[in-house]
Parts: C-alpha cells; sequence; structure tokens
C-alpha cells in the first residue's frame, strides 16, 4: 500500500493560524494518510536574516499540532546539510521511507510561481505532487497558465496531471486568512495580542521563552 504523505515546509518562525489551516485543507482534499510539518533549518531565501534557533520553531510546532490526528514534526532538516533545499529533503524522506510512499507538497501559489528558481527544479516535479494554495489578490489564472506552462494537463475542475510523470498539481479552493509570521513577530515586539492569529499554547512558550521582544 502506499502511503500519501503531505509536506508542509517553511521557516515557522512563529507557525500561526494560516500554516494549520492549510493543513487541514491539504488533508482533506488529497486525503492524506498522514502530513509532515518540516522546520526549515536554513532557508535559502534567508540566509543573512535572523531567525529563532531551530529547536524552538520546532517546539512551537509540535505545541501547535499536537491534537491533530495524523501531523507530525520532523527535525531532519536540522541533519542535513545547509541551506535546506527541498529536493535534498524529498530524497531523503524517500529513502529512509519504511513504505511505498507519494508525497503532495502544500503551498502557496505565491510560492509554485516561483518554483522555477528552486534547485532542482525539475527533478521536484518529478519527486512529488503539490496542492496550491490561492492567495489574496492573485490572480488564479496566472497559476493555471502557469501549471499548463510547466507541462500539466487539466484532468478536472482543479487539478492537473503531467502525462510524463504521472504527478498531479491540486488548486485548492480554500484562501488562507492573510496572516504571517512577520505581522505575528511585530505585534508581538509591540505588545499587542496575537490570541487570534496563532494557537494559544505556543502564546504561552512564547512568553515563557522571551521570544520576538
Amino acid at each position: 500500500m502506499i502511503r500519501k504523505v503531505g509536506i508542509l515546509g517553511g521557516t515557522f518562525d512563529p507557525v500561526h493560524n494560516g500554516h494549520l489551516a492549510l493543513v487541514k485543507a491539504a488533508g482533506d482534499i488529497c486525503n492524506l494518510d498522514e502530513i509532515l510539518l518540516l522546520p526549515a533549518a536554513l532557508p535559502p531565501h534567508k540566509q543573512g536574516i535572523e531567525i529563532s534557533e531551530f529547536s524552538q520553531r520546532a517546539a512551537m510546532l509540535t505545541i501547535a499540532v499536537k491534537e491533530l490526528k495524523g501531523v507530525m514534526v520532523s527535525t531532519i532538516e536540522q541533519l542535513l546539510p545547509v541551506p535546506s533545499f527541498t529536493i535534498d529533503t524529498l530524497q531523503y524522506l524517500k529513502l529512509h521511507s519504511p513504505t511505498a510512499v507519494q508525497f503532495y507538497f502544500i503551498c502557496g501559489a505565491d510560492t509554485f510561481l516561483d518554483i522555477l528558481s528552486w534547485k532542482s527544479w525539475n527533478m521536484i516535479l518529478e519527486e512529488c505532487n503539490f496542492i496550491v494554495f490561492p492567495r489574496t489578490g492573485m490572480s488564479n489564472e496566472k497559476l493555471k497558465g502557469f501549471i499548463g506552462k510547466l507541462g500539466f494537463l487539466k484532468e478536472k475542475a482543479n487539478s492537473w496531471k503531467h502525462p510524463q510523470s504521472g504527478k498531479w498539481v491540486y488548486h485548492a479552493e480554500l484562501v488562507p486568512d492573510d496572516v504571517s509570521s512577520s505581522e505575528v513577530r511585530k505585534r508581538l515586539r509591540k505588545g499587542k495580542s496575537v490570541d487570534a492569529l496563532i494557537p494559544r499554547e505556543v502564546v504561552h512558550y512564547i512568553r515563557t521563552h522571551s521570544l520576538y521582544i
């Protein structure tokens, strides 16, 4: 039996409710068996930018998803070479999976539209399926046109399949709340409430460890 495993990577500095909404929606869209949240040790696009300790970001993620069935935090990127490239992570996960697995990479439309700048992007498209979420103010037609340029053929209303690799791109209908980790950090530094943006127990962890002040 092939396991269907969703992957949501990111800095998660800190995790917020928008991340959790993506996780829940992606699991339903593709009937995923499991979802891995992968905090990046050192994201390529954030080299030179100060980020919180890996252990703290992983701890906040673990707290945030502890009640979500089938959702787990993986800290493997701490073991892999930095910066953290998606292709390296995917190949490591596939090599060390105890069973046959199909990966479903979860991301926003803005991230997917930037995929040609990723290391070994063509190999990534051959390694996993994608679940892409729209962004507020971003044209869905631009995204759909881009999917077609990558060689995917439309199969259903919101899904495309590549004739050679057999991999899929699914376009989710849910538009996530317009919240970002940078906005959360900004509010915390100003002493403003973030209770509506991140889980309550994560707020407690942040205050206990004096983060983002």
